[in-house]
Parts: structure tokens; C-alpha cells; sequence
């Protein structure tokens, strides 16, 4: 998801639980402040009724008289459910009506609580619904000092429950949690729409709009527009560092076209300094060979090199001549070791001045995607460093070894301690950008008397 789906989503679903987690607090609240108020309201109204009413006769009771006793107190409240329990808890006597299921046994626990006058309010067992409680009062039965029971009044009885309910779903539309709900899902809706609408002209628009600039002066060689800055608080320091960026960009694509200017022309008259000696050793080279009795394989690598040192000159003069400086590479699949070999026939001569052994470790299949002049720079360039830095009379070491997804090449050498300290200056910057056109890098190894270089080559697709 973007960033205004998720803006919207989170917005509207965190207003969405606020608006739940708020109405559940303030039903409970509602609830919570009813029942300590109708607790405390009828707090002695079991005591009043046990006074009024003559529930014991001595040190027993009559069911019957007390279920009348009960019955009538019930008319007059209908509000109230009115039970006799003894001192165990045990319902002795109710006023409910015949075939309702009523409980045996209400438990004392919260009685005590409310007769040792604990905090409101305090809910006790509801005998008619064994999964509910209720707010109630109660009194104890005493005969001198001994209690014989208790009579226990739910507050909110059955009927209540019944026609508040009944009321409710008659005045539904008229709830004012309904209005309530109803208006804070719209502020919910209109603030998620504020805010998004909001973040889309802040940011969303201008930074569309810094990506698109950018994308134009990309197109046209960073060429800047004079509305290039933004007045948007929030991405002025971006967009001001864009320009700056981009102004450099500029100023370098200008420096370098005055340098390419100048380098071109030097080209041109270097290669032409250089196509005609160069002509003259191929022409002598040509005539060695038609006139030896047989093959030598020094003269047909001196050809060889002449050869390709012929080509690109050839391509270097063509390049020089055309306005675009830049030339795409050409990749294709190609047989690594048949480069190598170029590479190895063409260092070899200086291998030998000092004794250096050039050893190959090249897989049946050694075919790589990349472009081939590129590659054979790549491996002239590390070559050159691994002779030049290596010990007289040792060995230079190229290994290729299969990856899932591509040949994994290591090439390691000796360090002669004789060789200057540092960089090797701009043979490994060369290496460094072409490895990385193939989608690679170069990684180094060097301790006090070995060097080792290692990089990725990708395979055909």
C-alpha cells in the first residue's frame, strides 16, 4: 500500500477503536455511577420492610404468609424482588410466580459486604438468572442477639430488565448513542479526508513534483529550471540540496564537454601519429611470416597484438569523430577461456622477464554474459597488477569456480617485498568500473605476503 492508503487506514481505524474503547468506558461509567446510586438510594429499604412486616412468628416463620407478605410488597415495588434466606444462604421463601426456575442458595459473601458497609456498589446473586448480578439490599432477621436469616431485595427486577428493554428498541432511533455514534463517525470520515487531503498537498504533490524535475533534467542532461525550488517548509532543504546537486551536474557535464572537446582532438592526432608505424611493423610482421619456414609462436602473438592495437585505433578514430563521446556496451554470451587465453598470450612476454607463472583453473563451462573488449581489459588490467607486485620466480594464480548465479573468479599472488606500499592508482579504478557494468564489484584480500581479488560475472540469461 502507498502512503495515503495507509494514512487513510490508520486514521479512520484508529478514531474507529478511540470511538469503542471510549463508549465501552462510558457505558461502564453509566452503569457503574446507576447501581452505586440505586444502592445507596434503597439502602435500608430490606430493614424498613423486615420493621413494617411481621416476617417471624417467634423463632419461626410461615412460608405462606410470607409469600403474601412478599407478593404484596412486590405490587406496591414492582421494581423489587423480594427473598427470605436463612443463615446459610438457602431461599426459604419468594414471591415468584409458579413454574419460573429460581435458584436455591444466594451467596452470602456479598451480603456480609454490605452489612459491614463496604464501598457501593456491591452486586449480589441474581436468583433468577444465575449468570447475572445485581445491585440489592438486605437486613438480617434477629431473634435477640441470634440472626435467623436475612431478607434479600434485588434492586431491578425481571420486569424491569423486560420493559427497559422493550422501551429501548421502541425509542432506537430517538438513542442519543445513535445520534452520537453517528456524528462521530462522520468527524471520523472528515478528519481521515482533512488529513489525507492535507498530506497530498503538503508532500505527496511536491515530491511528485521534485521526482518528475528530476526526471526531466535526467532527460535533458541536468539542464536546471529556473523553478526549480519548492516553497513547501518541509521539503525546502530537499529540494534546495537537489538543485545544488543538479547545479554541480551542470557545471561538471560543461567541464566535460570541454574536455572531451580538447580530448578528441588530441585523439586524432594521436592515432594518426600512431596507424602509421603501426603499419609498418604489421606489414614487416606479415613478411616474416611469408618468408619463415615454419610457424613462430612469438611472431604470431606480436601479429596478434599489432592486430587488435590496429582495430582499436581504428575504433578509437571513429569514436573520436562522432559528437556522442559515450559507447554502449555489447553483451552477449561469450567463452571465458578463450579470453583468458588472449589475455595470458599478451602478458606472458612480461611474465617471463620475471619468471612468473601463469596458472589457469577454468570449468568445462566457463560461459559468461559481458561485453568482450571490457572483459579483456578487466583481466590486462589485474594481470598487470599481479606481475608487477609479485615476487621474482613465483606464481600468479587465476581461479573460476560455478555460483547459482554467475563464476566466481579469484586470482592471488605473492607480494614482493620490494613493491611500493599503497594503491595500485588507476588500474583498479578501471577494474572497479567495469566490474561494475556487469553487475559486480571487487573484493580485496591482502595480508603481509599474499593478495588475493575475487569477483562475480554473470551468466547468460
Amino acid at each position: 500500500m502507498n502512503f495515503k492508503t495507509k494514512l487513510v487506514l490508520l486514521t479512520g481505524c484508529w478514531f474507529l477503536l478511540s470511538i469503542v474503547v471510549i463508549g465501552g468506558m462510558f457505558n461502564y461509567q453509566q452503569t457503574y455511577v446507576e447501581q452505586r446510586t440505586q444502592q445507596n438510594l434503597h439502602r435500608e429499604l430490606a430493614a424498613h420492610m423486615r420493621d413494617d412486616s411481621p416476617l417471624m412468628d417467634d423463632s419461626d416463620y410461615n412460608p405462606k404468609a410470607l409469600k403474601s407478605i412478599f407478593h404484596t410488597l412486590m405490587l406496591l415495588g414492582p421494581d423489587f424482588e423480594i427473598y427470605f434466606l436463612d443463615n446459610d444462604g438457602n431461599i426459604k421463601s419468594h414471591a415468584a410466580p409458579e413454574g419460573i426456575a429460581i435458584s436455591q442458595q444466594v451467596n452470602l459473601k456479598p451480603i456480609r459486604a454490605f452489612l459491614a458497609d463496604k464501598p457501593f456498589p456491591i452486586l449480589g446473586d441474581d436468583p433468577r438468572n444465575a449468570i447475572r448480578q445485581k445491585v440489592f439490599s438486605v437486613a438480617p432477621i434477629k431473634e435477640g442477639n441470634t440472626t435467623n436469616g436475612y431478607l434479600y431485595v434485588v434492586i431491578g427486577s425481571e420486569q424491569r430488565a423486560l420493559a427497559a428493554k422493550l422501551s429501548d428498541m421502541d425509542s432506537l432511533q430517538q438513542s442519543p448513542i445513535v445520534w452520537v455514534t453517528s456524528a462521530a463517525l462522520i468527524l471520523v470520515l472528515g478528519f481521515s479526508l482533512t488529513v489525507y487531503r492535507l498530506t497530498k498537498t503538503t508532500l505527496l504533490n511536491p515530491i511528485r513534483q521534485v521526482t518528475q524535475d528530476l526526471k526531466t533534467q535526467a532527460e535533458n542532461g541536468y539542464r536546471l529550471k529556473p523553478e526549480a525550488m519548492l516553497n513547501v517548509a518541509e521539503l525546502k532543504p530537499i529540494a534546495k540540496q537537489m538543485y545544488l546537486m543538479a547545479r554541480t551536474i551542470s557545471q561538471q557535464f560543461l567541464q566535460l564537454e570541454q574536455q572531451e572537446q580538447k580530448r578528441r582532438e588530441l585523439l586524432v592526432q594521436l592515432s594518426h601519429d600512431l596507424k602509421t608505424p603501426l603499419a609498418s611493423v604489421l606489414g614487416y610482421l606479415e613478411t616474416w611470416q611469408i618468408q619463415a619456414t615454419k610457424p613462430d609462436p612469438l611472431i604470431n602473438t606480436a601479429q596478434r597484438n599489432a592486430l587488435k592495437l590496429s582495430e582499436l585505433l581504428t575504433q578509437q578514430i571513429k569514436i573520436a569523430r562522432q559528437q556522442s563521446v559515450l559507447s554502449e556496451p555489447k553483451f552477449e554470451a561469450l567463452k571465458l577461456g578463450h579470453i583468458l587465453q588472449d589475455v595470458i598470450d599478451t602478458m606472458q612476454p612480461e611474465a617471463n622477464k620475471k619468471k612468473v607463472e601463469l596458472t589457469l583453473n577454468i570449468p568445462k563451462q566457463d560461459v559468461v554474459f559481458g561485453d568482450k573488449q571490457l572483459l579483456q581489459r578487466l583481466f590486462t588490467n589485474l594481470f598487470d597488477n599481479a606481475i608487477r607486485h609479485a615476487p621474482y620466480a613465483s606464481t600468479v594464480q587465476l581461479m573460476i569456480n560455478p555460483e547459482p548465479i554467475g563464476l566466481g573468479i579469484s586470482m592471488e599472488n605473492d607480494i614482493d617485498p620490494q613493491a611500493p606500499q599503497g594503491t595500485m592508482g588507476l588500474g583498479t579504478k578501471i577494474i572497479q568500473s567495469i566490474l561494475m557494468l556487469h553487475q559486480s564489484q571487487l573484493r580485496t584480500k591482502q595480508g603481509q605476503q599474499h593478495f588475493e581479488q575475487s569477483f562475480s560475472l554473470p551468466l547468460p540469461t
